[in-house]
C-alpha cells in the first residue's frame, strides 16, 4: 500500500485538500447563518462549536491555499500566511473541545444553568485562541542563521519547516493531545456519574412486590339482628354481655313488666382489604414528582454529553491519522508513505465540516422550524403576488364595461367579467 500510494503524484493531494475545505466552508457558513438567524440554535453547546467555526472558517481558508503557498516560497507572504492559521487555529479546534468537556463538568456536577455557563465563555475565549495566539505569533519572526524562518514548506504546506521538526511536537500534537486526554477523562468521570444516577432512579422508580400496609390487622364488624319466639317469663331473657348497653335496656324493660318482643345479636369478624392512607399517597406522588423532574434534568445533561462525545469522536478522526503521520515521520523520516499524508491532508481540511455535521445533527428540531419559517413565507410572498395580479386582472376588465342612456348595457362577456370581480 505504501508502495502503490507513493507512485500518486502531489496534485491529486492539492486537489483533494481544496474539495475537502470546500466542504468545511459550506458547513461553517451554515453555521453561521442558522445561529444568527434564529435563537432556536444559540443552545450553549451550539455556541461553543459556533465559536470553534471561526478557527475552522480560517484553517480552511489555509488548507484552501494548499501548495500554492510552498511554490511562492518560503519568505513568501502567503506562505507565511498560511503557515500562521494552520499553527493557531489547527490546535484551537482541541482546546475547543475541552472546553465543551468543561462545560459537561459544570453542568453536572457545579449545576450550572444556561446563564453561568455563558458568563464563563470569555475565559473559553481567552484560553482556546489567546493561547494558540501566543505560540503561533512568535514563529512568525523568529529566523535563524543556521536554519532560516521557522515557518517554511512542509509536505502538505506552509507550516512548521522540517528543520525545526521538534517545535511541531512541542507546540502543536503535545498542547492538542493534552487537551484531549483532558476532554476524556471528564467525559469518563461524567459518564460513571449520569450511569450511576440513572441506576438509581430506575431502582426507585421500580414497584416493589411487597405491600407496606400487610403488617396492620383490619377487623371488619358485622350486626346481625333476628326476632325470638315470646316468652311469659321475664326471667328468661337473657342479657347480651357483648354489649353493656343493651344489658340495661332489656334489664328496664323486664323491670317495667312490658312484653317486648325479644332479639339476640351475633357479632362476626372478617378480614378487611386494606388501603393504603391519603396522606402516604400524596408523600408518595410528591416524591415521584421530584423523581421525574430529577430525571429529565438528568436526561438534559446527558443530552448535552452525548453532543460534547460526538464532538470528541471528530476531534479524534481528525488527530489520530495526522499523529500517526507525524510519529512515522520522527521515526522514519524521509520514508513516510503517501497514504498517511493523504490521510492527514484530508482529516484537516474536514474539520469544519464534521463540526458542521454535529452541529445540525444536534439541531434537528431548530433546523425544521427554520425550515418550516422560510416554505411559509415563500407561499405567503406567493399568494400576495397572485392575489395581486388576480386584483389587476379584475380591475382592467371591469374597467371594459360599456354605459347606455344612463344605465349600465354590458354584453355577455362584460357581464360575467363585473360578476367574476364582484365575486
Amino acid at each position: 500500500m505504501a508502495s502503490h500510494a507513493k507512485d500518486v503524484p502531489m496534485p491529486a493531494l492539492e486537489t483533494i485538500e481544496r474539495i475537502a475545505s470546500c466542504f468545511s466552508l459550506v458547513g461553517t457558513l451554515i453555521i453561521f447563518v442558522t445561529f444568527a438567524s434564529s435563537s432556536d440554535f444559540r443552545k450553549p453547546i451550539n455556541r461553543l462549536i459556533f465559536y470553534a467555526s471561526w478557527g475552522n472558517t480560517l484553517c480552511s481558508i489555509a488548507s484552501m491555499i494548499s501548495q500554492s503557498g510552498i511554490r511562492a516560497g518560503q519568505a513568501s507572504p502567503l506562505c507565511q500566511f498560511q503557515a500562521f492559521l494552520i499553527q493557531m487555529f489547527v490546535p484551537a479546534d482541541a482546546f475547543w473541545n475541552l472546553a465543551m468537556a468543561v462545560n459537561v463538568y459544570l453542568t453536572l456536577f457545579k449545576k450550572y444553568n444556561a446563564q453561568q455557563l455563558k458568563a464563563v465563555e470569555w475565559k473559553y475565549h481567552l484560553a482556546c485562541y489567546g493561547l494558540p495566539f501566543a505560540m503561533a505569533l512568535p514563529l512568525l519572526f523568529t529566523e535563524t542563521q543556521a536554519k532560516g524562518k521557522v515557518y517554511g514548506p512542509a509536505v502538505l504546506w506552509c507550516w512548521i519547516s522540517p528543520s525545526y521538526d521538534y517545535l511541531r511536537l512541542a507546540l502543536c500534537y503535545a498542547p492538542a493531545w493534552i487537551a484531549i486526554l483532558a476532554a476524556f477523562t471528564i467525559y469518563t468521570i461524567a459518564g460513571r456519574e449520569l450511569f450511576q444516577k440513572r441506576q438509581q432512579l430506575r431502582a426507585f422508580n421500580t414497584p416493589s412486590n411487597l405491600n407496606p400496609f400487610d403488617s396492620f390487622k383490619t377487623t371488619d364488624v358485622q350486626v346481625v339482628s333476628e326476632l325470638a319466639a315470646p316468652s311469659s317469663d321475664p326471667a328468661s331473657v337473657a342479657p347480651v354481655a357483648a354489649d353493656a348497653g343493651a344489658k340495661s335496656r332489656s334489664q328496664r324493660s323486664t323491670a317495667s313488666g312490658t312484653n317486648y318482643e325479644q332479639y339476640s345479636v351475633n357479632i362476626m369478624s372478617s378480614p378487611m382489604t386494606p388501603r393504603p392512607s391519603a396522606p402516604h399517597t400524596s408523600i408518595v406522588t410528591m416524591q415521584g414528582r421530584k423523581n421525574r423532574a430529577a430525571m429529565e434534568a438528568n436526561s438534559a445533561v446527558w443530552g448535552y454529553t452525548k453532543v460534547a462525545l460526538l464532538f470528541f469522536v471528530s476531534l479524534l478522526v481528525t488527530w489520530v491519522p495526522s499523529s500517526i503521520n507525524r510519529v512515522y515521520a520522527l521515526v522514519h523520516p524521509n520514508q513516510v508513505p503517501k497514504s498517511y499524508e493523504y490521510a492527514a491532508g484530508i482529516v484537516l481540511s474536514l474539520m469544519g465540516f464534521w463540526n458542521s455535521v454535529i452541529y445540525i445533527a444536534t439541531s434537528r428540531a431548530a433546523c425544521q422550524v427554520l425550515g418550516q419559517k422560510v416554505l411559509g413565507k415563500k407561499r405567503e410572498e406567493g399568494s400576495e403576488i397572485t392575489a395581486k395580479r388576480i386584483s389587476e386582472d379584475r380591475c382592467t376588465t371591469a374597467m371594459q364595461g360599456r354605459s347606455v342612456s344612463g344605465d349600465t348595457l354590458m354584453d355577455g362577456d362584460d357581464v360575467l367579467a363585473v360578476r367574476g370581480s364582484v365575486v
